[in-house]
């Protein structure tokens, strides 16, 4: 069945509009196998313009959260200024990083350390260097624990939150949050590595993760196996009713799914036309991957979306 005949009527479209999300663009200092943003990418970046939009946009709007993501968006020579002034006008920025060579980007630090609205989310898609490298490239796993314990030596995963994301390594889905958290912080203690919370994101396909599946024969599979771990329980809680997510050129989508498989709002085209605009709300575009937010206990960019487990599926069911 299409997701958009599954999900219930009620759900179709926006709540209140209290997220920004927002692509700086897609420049990334490493290729991840699940990455669904990079397949495409032309080192695009967000100009110095379309980050003034953005902050008009937050100037004449009440949005509580700046979800900062990419690519790597400390890469951006122009972050700092999006961020300091971004957290002047919202109760929270999210940045999302792999934080590798965070450490040395002297001038984020310091606006991380004095800035107390920023809560940090670092990408490691597990806890072992083999699983990570394999996934991200060989070595990464070091560089990405040197750059959360440069974190937390500011503080960050301390008195400061720092969450940590988990995607499964495989067409398969993720297990319980709260159980991997518990293996997260074991096994992450022993590299004198502190963290706040865990996220845990269910793999869509698209990107690179899809070009796995295609590549293997699994790519019909794993829809499948999405469809019938739909949990109906999810979609109070679906990201794309709070939040609108805006691409390096200022373009708008639904979620950074659609961002990434270009399926702009059926209402809104670029963050310049809804500077002004007050009625945010809008119909939501279902596409068959959106089934990834609703399998098992659900996916976000905030992690799983409730704690029952009413789909017929157990937890972790790999693909043979």
């Amino acid at each position: 069945m299409n997701f958009v005949d599954k999900i219930s009527k009620e759900y179709m479209s926006t709540g209140d509009i209290t997220t920004l999300q927002v692509n700086v663009g897609k420049v990334c200092n490493l290729r991840c196998s699940h990455c669904h943003i990079m397949w495409d990418s032309n080192n695009e970046v967000m100009s110095l313009d379309t980050m003034d939009a953005i902050l008009d946009f937050l100037r004449n709007h009440d949005m509580k959260v700046l979800d900062i993501t990419g690519g790597e968006p400390t890469m951006l020579n122009k972050l700092p200024y999006f961020i300091e002034e971004g957290s002047k006008l919202v109760d929270t920025i999210i940045l999302r990083t792999n934080a590798i060579g965070i450490g040395r980007r002297k001038k984020l630090m310091s606006l991380l350390q004095t800035i107390e609205n920023i809560e940090v989310t670092v990408s490691l898609p597990c806890y072992t260097a083999q699983n990570t490298d394999t996934m991200r490239g060989e070595g990464s796993y070091a560089h990405i624990l040197q750059g959360i314990r440069d974190l937390n030596s500011i503080g960050y995963g301390r008195e400061r939150t720092l969450n940590l994301v988990y995607n499964p390594l495989g067409a398969f889905l993720p297990g319980p949050q709260a159980a991997l958290e518990e293996d997260y912080r074991r096994e992450l203690g022993k590299q004198d590595v502190e963290f706040s919370n865990l996220i845990v994101i269910t793999n869509l396909p698209i990107g690179h993760f899809k070009n796995y599946l295609v590549e293997n024969n699994k790519f019909e599979e794993y829809l499948d196996l999405l469809e019938e771990a739909y949990n109906p329980e999810t979609e109070a809680g679906l990201m794309c009713r709070t939040q609108i997510s805006c691409d390096w050129d200022g373009s708008l989508y639904d979620c950074d799914f659609h961002l990434a498989a270009k399926l702009k709002t059926s209402k809104y085209d670029n963050i310049r036309d809804i500077i002004y605009e007050k009625d945010l709300s809008r119909e939501i575009i279902f596409v068959n991957y959106c089934y990834g937010c609703t399998a098992g206990a659900g996916s976000s960019c905030g992690g799983q979306l409730t704690e029952s487990k009413t789909c017929p599926l157990k937890e972790s069911l790999e693909l043979e």
